[in-house]
Parts: structure tokens; sequence; C-alpha cells
């Protein structure tokens, strides 16, 4: 039995654009890890020459077709076996920090797209650049869904899949509120949501614009894409936060404003009312369409929508698959991720979970094509951001999230929630 002798999550400083400056620890007693990574090191259960592949897609029906590929995977290397490992979002993260420090982790990682910097940064993940087997993954996708996976120039991760947000109408609250609502509408801008979001709201037909409150990890998905819709950013170009900007405060009081126009509830209840008919406008997403493809209403999807002149930009979020930088298998893995980014196995794969493939090529693929509001989705993924390339994302994130619920609360005004949010992530790179 022996003691793991190195910790992936320790003090490491970063050389990006935007600063690091925080220890990468697990947020757990000196004690309890002490306990964990004895136990992990004395009993790994890890089989010499089987790859290891954890994921987060277990749901039956998706888990089903993911054995499918692996299997044929395993059809055509049949020296490379193969072990599935399930996790969960819940705490999937913290079991994957917990299986690095014991040296038990596994050889390929799925990873969540606002996951990867802090494990890129930590050394713990294989650099990627220079292996010709993932270009092809690589030159199919966007610019933005190759960001995430890069780390001071160094790609760490590979683009698998992406998804986004788009604006749901209930065409027929909107045609009841407003009698010259047409099928083919379009917000022009902000303001032109807002309108008829009022005008439902005053109808008492339904409500009228659907506003997330504070909803963990969810709110943030929200307000990014105002900020970005109306030329705001979180960061400038040396990586100081900029929350405070004079875009993102009108943006943030012009989420506020919607209140008077709708409803505050969480993501989960607000996606409930609308597909109950009970809500005019939400800012929603994909897995939406199949329960709505039952509805007894009218619906449709227009993309996020712009402000003074600049262009609507919604939320992107995406998979990734990546390699332990202390796999033995690291040949292995890589056929592997190869294979799983090929893009018929893709293709597949993403039809099967209701998500996009990474490959943009492959979004046009008939199956997205002719699905209902299709195109909506497809245009706005070329109009769609990720969250910024940061190691501490995550605590950005809930500061972030924090601030936008203090005014949506009316416990602070838009400008005095940014300027908070400002002073307390400036505060979070020092201490770090």
């Amino acid at each position: 039995m022996r003691r793991p002798h190195y910790s992936p999550f320790a003090i490491r400083h970063s050389q990006s654009i935007i600063p690091y400056h925080s220890p990468f620890a697990i947020r757990y007693s000196l004690i309890a890890l002490t306990f964990l990574f004895t136990a992990l090191s004395c009993n790994r259960g890890i089989t010499p020459g089987v790859l290891r592949f954890s994921h987060f897609w277990a749901e039956p029906g998706q888990r089903a077709v993911l054995d499918s590929v692996v299997a044929e995977f395993e059809k055509e290397n049949p020296d490379i076996p193969v072990d599935l490992i399930d996790l969960s979002w819940a705490d999937g993260k913290t079991k994957l920090m917990i299986n690095f420090n014991a040296e038990t982790a596994p050889d390929v990682i799925e990873f969540g797209s606002d996951w990867i910097a802090e494990f890129s940064a930590s050394g713990v993940l294989e650099n990627l650049t220079n292996d010709p087997t993932f270009q092809p993954a690589l030159t199919s996708s966007p610019k933005y869904a190759i960001e995430p996976g890069v780390w001071r120039d160094s790609i760490f991760a590979i683009p698998w899949f992406v998804d986004t947000r788009v604006i749901f109408v209930n065409q027929e609250i909107a045609q009841g509120a407003d009698p010259s609502f047409t099928d083919s509408i379009r917000f022009k801008d902000w303001n032109a949501m807002y309108a008829l979001g009022d005008k439902i709201q005053r109808s008492g037909i339904g409500r009228g614009i659907g506003v997330n409150g504070s909803d963990a990890h969810r709110l943030y998905k929200k307000i990014l894409p105002q900020f970005w819709s109306n030329g705001g950013d979180i960061f400038d170009a040396a990586g100081n936060p900029v929350f405070a900007s004079e875009k993102n405060i009108a943006a943030l009081a012009f989420y506020v404003k919607q209140l008077d126009a709708g409803m505050m509830e969480t993501q989960k209840n607000l996606d409930d009312a609308f597909k109950r008919g009970k809500l005019g406008i939400l800012f929603s997403g994909a897995w939406l369409l199949k329960p709505l493809a039952k509805s007894e209403f009218k619906w449709r999807s227009v993309p996020f929508p712009g402000n003074d002149g600049n262009e609507g930009i919604s939320f992107a979020g995406g998979e990734y698959l990546s390699i332990n930088s202390r796999s033995k298998l690291k040949p292995q893995a890589a056929k592997l991720i190869a294979f799983l980014t090929r893009p018929d196995n893709e293709l597949r794969l993403a039809k099967a979970f209701n998500i996009f493939p990474a490959n943009s090529e492959l979004q046009q693929d008939s199956f997205y094509l002719n699905r209902n509001q299709g195109n909506v989705f497809i245009e706005q993924l070329a109009k769609a951001r990720m969250t910024p390339v940061h190691p501490q994302w995550l605590e950005i994130e809930a500061i972030l999230e924090d601030e936008v619920s203090r005014a949506l609360y009316k416990k602070a005004t838009p400008e005095a929630a940014l300027r908070s949010a400002d002073k307390r992530v400036a505060q979070l790179f020092v201490e770090g």
C-alpha cells in the first residue's frame, strides 16, 4: 500500500490571457482526503490492459447506443477492451478529482466545457497539440468550440458535442395578446421581444417572459447572452474583470426589467410552465423539443435577439474528450477518441443523446434540418459563445450568479451588483 506521490490539485500559475493565481485544491478536509486516497490506492480495481472511459451518458437509452458504438470499436480493435465508467453531473467532477489524486483516473475522460480549464491547468491531462490523430475533429469544429480545450496555447481536450439555447414562443398566446403577431415574426431586437412579453402579461392570457431567478449553474447561462448581445463582456484583454461596464449594467437592468413583463422561476419551473401553455416567451434548450412535439398548442423558436445594433449571441455548452496524462494506454486512448469523433459515430451518438455534434458539417444532417425548428438551433449555433477559459470559472460563475440574484430580488441595483462582482472576482484572483 502506498500513498500518492503527487497531487495535481496543488498551486499552479497560468500565463494565459486571463490570469490565474488560485490554489487548485479539492474542497475537502485533509483527513477526509487522506482516507479516500489511501482506500483508493490500496484497492484500485484496475485491470491491466483495459482502456477505461468515464462518461455522462448513463440514461438507459443513451447508454445502450454508447455501448453499441464502443462494441464496434472493440470489434475493429480486438486488442483494446474498453471499460465504460458512468458518472453523473451531480458529483462527477468531485469523483474525477479524487481519482486523479489517488492515481486511479480513467484513461479517457469526458468533460463539460466549463470544467476543462481547471483540469488542463492542473497538469493531469495529456497535451494533444501535436497529435495528428485529432486534426479531423479539430478542423471540423467552430472556433468557439475549440477554445475551452485550449490552455496556454496547447490543446488538452477534443470537441465532441455542442448545444445552445434559443427563444421559444407560444404562438397562440402571442396572437391572442397581439393580433399583429405572425408565424414568421423574428424579434429585431430586445425591445421587440419585451413589447410582446408586456402585451401578453397585460392581456391576462398567460405570463409574458420567463426570467431565471436564483438557480445554480443555470442563471449565468441566461445573463451572459444578455451581456454579449449588448456588446459587453466580463473580462478585458488583460484578463481583468469588467462586469460593471456600461453595456453590462444596461444588460442586467434590462434583464431585471423583464420581471415586469413575466415571471421569475427556476429553469425547470419555467420549462414546465411553457410546456403547459402558461408562458408566452422562454429562453431554453433543445431538451424541450421532444415534450413540445406532443403539445396541444402551436409554438415556434426564434434566435436570441441583440440590442443597439449588436447581433444576438446565445450561450453554448459542450462535451469534450481528454486523455489522462498518466495513462499507460495513451495510443489506445487516442484511437478511442478518434473513433468516437469519427463523423459517422459522432452523428449517431449525437442523435441518440439529443445534442448537436461539434462537427459543423454534421449539424446540417437531415435529422436536424427536418425536425421542428431545427434550422433555428443550427443558425443559433453559428452565433454562440462558451464560458471564458479560466481554471477558477466555477468560483467566478458563483459570484456572478449571486450578484445577479441580488439585482433580481431588488437587494442591489444592477450597477451596484456588478461593481460588487468586479471587486469579488478581483479579490478572488489576489487571494489565489
